[in-house]
């Protein structure tokens, strides 16, 4: 949380506070619709560190979005794998676009697109792929990659093409999931395959994907693995910590261990590394 939203619980936590945080809001929002009047009142615009340099990033004035820009770029959450393994990923960029082609990113579980625009600073010559599947989010990511060099699409990510439903956990937009059935918005699911099909190879490169779906990782890696295995980098939040009992990681696991690839950790994710002549 930033200051000024610390400032603003701070002021909401007494009576006296609470009133004035009442009379002064309506003031704030007539002076940000004068400076800003292409943003509605309940986002913001704020700099970020992203990568290495400082970027402007839209923002709803809640809890969970403050908590992605925490995590994406002040934690730099994605800012691995570094070393050897760093140096691999940095050549297989470079050989990628000196072939003329551009290094394709998926990002499933794009939510507002804090990771969007971290990819979009350090890997600038990449094209990335945003999936999405809550429209609250969706609107907000979409403002993001305005002028970016980014396909946004509204969907969940699955072993195969089809429908599923969406559910929000906790109430918070920071932890949507999609699932088969039962309650919940009826939602487009997308194959890794699907959407890999629709960039060519003779334009791009599969170069970094990304899995952050609170648990519908399940059963992603079940099926036919071979758009994924093309990807040289698989960065993953694992769920077992959210979802004691159900295996959540287990697809993933028997996967990268039979893929013979690499392992390491860094905060919340795990990335999976094929650092092999193949």
């Amino acid at each position: 949380m930033n200051l000024q939203a610390e400032a603003a619980e701070t002021l909401k936590a007494s009576s006296v506070g609470r009133l004035i945080y009442k009379n002064l809001r309506p003031v704030v929002h007539a002076v940000h619709r004068t400076l800003h009047p292409d943003v509605p009142p309940e986002l913001k615009r704020v700099k970020v560190p992203a990568y290495d340099r400082e970027t402007t990033f839209i923002q709803r004035r809640t809890f969970a979005d403050f908590t992605v820009i925490k995590q994406c770029f002040h934690d730099r959450q994605y800012d691995f794998p570094t070393g050897a393994h760093g140096a691999f990923l940095q050549d297989r960029y470079e050989q990628i676009v000196a072939s003329g082609r551009q290094p394709l990113i998926v990002d499933c579980g794009a939510n507002i697109g804090a990771s969007v625009v971290w990819f979009n600073t350090r890997y600038p010559r990449a094209h990335i792929v945003a999936i999405e599947p809550a429209s609250d989010n969706f609107a907000v990511l979409r403002r993001n990659c305005t002028n970016l060099d980014v396909d946004v699409r509204q969907a969940g990510i699955a072993a195969e093409d089809g429908f599923g439903h969406l559910t929000d956990t906790d109430g918070s937009s920071l932890a949507y999931r999609t699932i088969a059935g039962g309650p919940g918005d009826d939602i487009s699911m997308l194959s890794i395959s699907t959407l890999c099909a629709s960039k060519p190879s003779t334009s791009y490169a599969p170069f970094l994907l990304k899995i952050d779906i609170e648990g519908a990782e399940r059963n992603l890696f079940d099926g036919d693995v071979s758009a994924i295995n093309e990807f040289p980098i698989i960065i993953m939040e694992p769920h077992d910590w959210l979802l004691p009992g159900q295996l959540t990681s287990a697809s993933f696991m028997r996967y990268h261990a039979a893929s013979g690839r690499e392992f390491v950790v860094h905060h919340e994710n795990v990335a999976s590394i094929a650092c092999h002549p193949s």
